[in-house]
């Protein structure tokens, strides 16, 4: 008697976006785009000609869930005028997420909910990506002490003062090994310049952990993203 299918893994990914800039954040669509629930959405109302770029994808869709954090669960803003309802809390959110995602505030944007959480979560959560002064934030907590890392090219020299145990790099994003408790792959940190640098960062991401022809044709085709024809890692001399 055949046993018993083994269950999908539910990819869980945090999302740190309070009071950051809105695009910073924007990767997390190239994850949803993945997802069985956006798949099944497309494929019910797909016209007749993109039906078939979706066929045999059934077996490569990612269960997925979003933790939207923020120190309360109030309505909570960004930029642009627009607020956000949390899902989570930094206090009630699980430590072994499988992607941290933390997108760029102002330098006086420091939660001691946050710092709490990221430090608390560093070496559970395998996976962790920064776009813009993400990655200044996340330095704030002492847990990037000499890694290398890049941030928003506008703040490389305020962080290089105000953070100078870390190696800052200017380049469009930096990718370095990191802590990891857990015994399902090793410990990942990608640091991304501003947005749009970090969109690309996310797309590379995407595109070296699941099929490569998904990722292309379901999550960047639709938004006619073509990283294959992008600058990569490092800014144009």
């Amino acid at each position: 008697m055949a046993g018993s299918p083994v269950p999908r893994k539910t990819v869980r990914i945090g999302v740190m976006m309070d009071n950051v800039q809105l695009m910073d954040v924007m990767g997390i669509d190239l994850f949803g785009n993945l997802s069985r629930e956006y798949l099944d959405m497309v494929k019910s109302e797909a016209p007749p000609e993109l039906a078939p770029l979706l066929d045999g994808f059934d077996h490569h869709q990612v269960d997925m869930e979003f933790l939207y954090l923020a120190p309360t669960l109030e309505p909570t803003p960004v930029t642009v005028g627009l607020s956000y309802v949390p899902n989570m809390t930094y206090d009630d959110c699980p430590r072994d997420l499988d992607i941290i995602l933390v997108g760029g505030p102002l330098l006086s944007h420091r939660p001691p909910q946050a710092d709490k959480f990221m430090k608390e979560a560093w070496t559970k959560t395998r996976v962790w990506l920064t776009t813009c002064t993400g990655s200044v934030w996340l330095a704030s907590t002492g847990l990037l002490d000499g890694k290398k890392c890049t941030t928003n090219r506008g703040f490389l020299a305020t962080a290089k003062r105000i953070h100078p145990e870390i190696e800052w790099l200017d380049q469009r994003w930096v990718i370095e090994d990191k802590p990891y408790d857990g015994t399902d792959g090793k410990g990942e940190l990608w640091t991304a310049g501003a947005a749009g640098a970090g969109l690309e960062m996310i797309a590379h991401y995407c595109l070296q952990n699941w099929d490569p022809t998904f990722v292309s044709t379901v999550s960047l085709y639709g938004v006619d993203m073509h990283p294959e024809g992008s600058r990569g890692q490092f800014y144009s001399p």
